[in-house]
């Protein structure tokens, strides 16, 4: 059985559950048949899997059986992402707009600020002559 192939059959045997404590857990088939516990985080906009209880995980930070779980979720969850990205974007978009804004509002008090004064200057009366 190649990678791909055991990838896709190890997702499509994958057991998602929770603990007695609420937290998410998937138990994940090794190609030796053995299964390991990934420890899942479902506070963000995906679960991302955290932890595993194989030895390449306690040695690398990381492993198969976590690849196997995070690809089955951004695969379930990919509209979030996308919708996630959209927001994001908008979000970036409305707080430029907002920054944007206030810099004029503080040109224009600057600019008022400047015309009061000038309005408050003795007027030259050598050129009042002229205005008439």
């Amino acid at each position: 059985m190649t990678q791909v192939s055991f990838c896709k059959w190890a997702q499509s045997h994958m057991i998602v559950d929770m603990t007695d404590d609420n937290e998410l857990f998937a138990q994940v088939p090794d190609q030796t048949g053995e299964w390991h516990k990934v420890s899942i985080d479902e506070s963000g906009t995906v679960p991302v899997p955290t932890h595993c209880t194989c030895r390449a995980h306690k040695n690398a930070g990381t492993c198969f059986h976590v690849q196997i779980v995070s690809r089955f979720y951004n695969r379930i969850y990919k509209s979030n992402i996308a919708k996630a990205e959209a927001k994001q974007e908008q979000k970036q978009e409305a707080q430029s707009a907002v920054r944007e804004a206030q810099l004029i509002v503080k040109r224009s008090s600057i600019e008022l600020a400047a015309q009061k004064r000038a309005g408050s200057l003795p007027r030259n009366q050598g050129f009042s002559i002229l205005r008439r």
